[in-house]
């Protein structure tokens, strides 16, 4: 079939799109084959994208703009991309739980650090930046087992974040180690705690908090770098000592520790599991901005919200008061609370206390 080169101002709604479109960032802003919609359409002017191409076949208009077309993260699904990120994830994660089981069962040594390591650095290679790897994460979330899914979450996004803050090469893949380990603690908890579908009573509670002590002695002995084995320790420790096991605070905690912290949580708001839904990643912020501050490492924190907020800029935003409009703007006050553009009005989520982001669409 014939491919034509428009510019972005002849773009109509209905035209069938030849080529994945990118903005500058390497963020996927609309697949290939799919038709383009008026809201698609404001999305690549909003990026400056200046051409695209289009099948002329497909060109037609006669697709209702009125209908809801799929979401973002639907047609990102679709994409080559998020099929080869996902069946990396789903292979890292498979040789990540035999070895783990094989651990817990019958003891031993770790054996495939190394395999593992190379596994999520295969998966960030299938990205094209930091922002990507969050747009993928965000639909990469069908391996049924949660601390596995959750310990590669976290070693990919603290690889992302330790790259936001200029750490070495090595620090970095060290860093996956990390987060590939931190829970490995919570394999020696029984599993009617990890699995309940409520909140866990103070007893509960208390067992679960061991995992950090259970972790790091099933790694003490083993043949990897002491980080690696610090972070399954104090990856719940604070900077104002009121974490756990040990309570210290602030330098006292490794620095990788401390970016496997900020990973940690952010994953386990915003994904999703059997009892709740995720929580909207400008809720996981909110959060952050409320209280972070004191608990995680403050230059950090603010590097890792400058960053995840702005891979949703120029995204489809549904307001918690049902408005829907795009980010145009961060607010530097407050991250969690851009400026959003519905139709040709704009509204301040600083100035407007009561509405607050409900959903990315």
């Amino acid at each position: 079939m014939q491919i034509k080169r428009i510019g972005i101002n002849e773009a109509k709604t209905g035209m069938l799109v030849a080529e994945d479109v990118f903005n500058d960032g390497g963020q996927l802003l609309f697949p290939a084959e799919a038709r383009l919609t008026e809201k698609a359409i404001t999305r690549m002017r909003f990026h400056s994208i200046p051409f695209i191409k289009i099948y002329p076949e497909g060109s037609g208009t006669d697709i209702n703009d009125g209908v809801d077309e799929l979401s973002f993260f639907e047609k990102l699904r679709e994409t080559e991309e998020y099929v080869a990120f996902n069946e990396n994830f789903s292979e890292v994660a498979s040789v990540f739980e035999k070895e783990m089981r094989v651990i817990i069962r019958e003891g031993g040594n770790v054996t495939d650090s190394t395999t593992l390591s190379n596994g999520v650095k295969k998966i960030l290679g299938t990205c094209r930046s930091g922002i990507q790897v969050f747009d993928l994460l965000h639909c990469t979330r069908t391996y049924d087992e949660v601390v596995f899914a959750h310990s590669l979450n976290v070693a990919i996004i603290s690889a992302v974040l330790g790259g936001w803050l200029g750490f070495t090469t090595s620090e970095i893949n060290t860093l996956i180690v990390c987060g590939i380990y931190h829970d490995i603690g919570k394999l020696k908890i029984p599993r009617k705690i990890i699995e309940k579908p409520e909140a866990l009573t103070p007893e509960e509670y208390e067992i679960m908090k061991t995992h950090t002590t259970l972790g790091f002695k099933i790694l003490e002995d083993m043949k990897l770098d002491k980080r690696v084995k610090y972070t399954a320790l104090m990856h719940h420790e604070r900077m104002d000592g009121s974490g756990y096991p040990l309570g210290i605070k602030g330098d006292k905690i490794d620095k990788l520790t401390r970016v496997v912290a900020i990973a940690d949580v952010y994953e386990a708001m915003t994904a999703p599991r059997k009892y709740r839904k995720a929580r909207c990643p400008f809720e996981a912020v909110k959060i952050f901005e409320s209280n972070g501050l004191a608990l995680y490492d403050t230059e950090y924190l603010l590097k890792f919200l400058e960053h995840i907020t702005m891979c949703y800029m120029g995204y489809r935003v549904r307001l918690n008061d049902g408005t829907i409009g795009t980010i145009v703007y961060m607010n530097k006050q407050e991250e969690s609370r851009p400026m959003i553009r519905v139709g040709n009005e704009y509204i301040n989520l600083f100035r407007n206390p009561e509405l607050y982001i409900e959903e990315i669409l």
